[in-house]
């Protein structure tokens, strides 16, 4: 991949980090029904930090490559 593609793809790694934890957050503020044998905001918070600890590895690889070249 190109440079400006690594550094294009962590931007967009980094929004969709930031959109996850919104909802974490939001997650932890709403108070609603049962999903699953979780409540709604349980539900949220779970795959809203899954969410964010999977865009944070990716890009601290994507970030690791653009310092390589």
């Amino acid at each position: 991949m190109k440079s400006d593609d690594l550094k294009s793809a962590y931007i967009i790694i980094r929004f969709i980090q930031g959109i996850c934890i919104a909802v974490f957050i939001f997650g932890g503020m709403w108070h609603g029904t049962e999903i699953l044998q979780l409540t709604l905001p349980q539900f949220m918070m779970l795959y809203g930090a899954g969410g964010a600890i999977l865009s944070e590895m990716i890009a601290r690889i994507m970030m690791h490559l653009l310092k390589k070249k």
